[in-house]
């Protein structure tokens, strides 16, 4: 019933809502809540992408961008089929090459709302790896755009501290270990360093925690965990 309003929504509805933007917004909170998976997950993306951002000190403005692209980057995935998105056990080829359609799909979606181009443009591009080795396109290095590469360590970080239906979420201190290991590779540098200064600095406002793990969810060890 969730898939077949959220695609009667996008299908139909899109031209004629007034406040394209925030329709956008409500589409992927739906999405987020198709899977007990992805709850918050989009709102947590987009916070912790906004945060790199200022901690590299890049302009409010393209903050702003970022952190929509953060709550819609996953919008695209109502076109993706729910055995894949579901499955626990290992992707066959075909279910791989599904799921990578996700990002141009959600590309597809928000370039049909007007003034929304810069916004696509990140989310097109999350997925993309430093090295050549990521999706769509294979891009390296700086040829993939910059809100793209904060995006792909901000997904990265809340997928890996995430329960998801084939694997356990990871503890924040083997997640950032995690990034920091692929960086260069997966991750750029720069944006890795950046991202593990602004989850380290002790800031009450700051989202930048993984609330699935047991003891920053629960308010326990979060000093401790910050001043490593």
């Amino acid at each position: 019933m969730l898939d077949h309003l959220i695609m009667e929504l996008i299908s139909e509805e899109r031209h004629r809502i007034p406040g394209q933007h925030g329709f956008l917004l409500a589409v992927a909170a739906l999405m987020d809540m198709r899977y007990p998976f992805t709850v918050g997950h989009s709102i947590r993306v987009a916070r912790y992408a906004k945060d790199i951002a200022g901690e590299m000190g890049l302009d409010p403005e393209f903050r702003e961008t970022l952190e929509f692209a953060g709550r819609v980057h996953d919008i695209g995935k109502v076109g993706i089929s729910r055995a894949c998105l579901l499955k626990q056990g290992e992707l066959t080829l075909d279910e791989m090459k599904e799921i990578q359609k996700h990002p141009i799909l959600s590309y597809d979606i928000i370039m049909d709302v007007p003034g929304l181009e810069n916004v696509a443009k990140i989310v097109l591009y999350h997925h993309e790896r430093i090295d050549g080795h990521g999706y769509p396109h294979g891009l390296i290095g700086e040829a993939i755009p910059l809100g793209s590469r904060i995006l792909c360590v901000a997904d990265s970080f809340d997928a890996m501290t995430s329960e998801r239906s084939y694997k356990r979420a990871m503890k924040v201190e083997t997640a950032l270990h995690e990034l920091e290991q692929k960086a260069g590779t997966q991750f750029d540098p720069g944006i890795v360093q950046a991202f593990i200064a602004t989850f380290r600095r002790p800031n009450p406002n700051c989202l930048c925690t993984a609330y699935t793990d047991p003891y920053v969810r629960n308010g326990q060890e979060q000093d401790d965990i910050r001043s490593k």
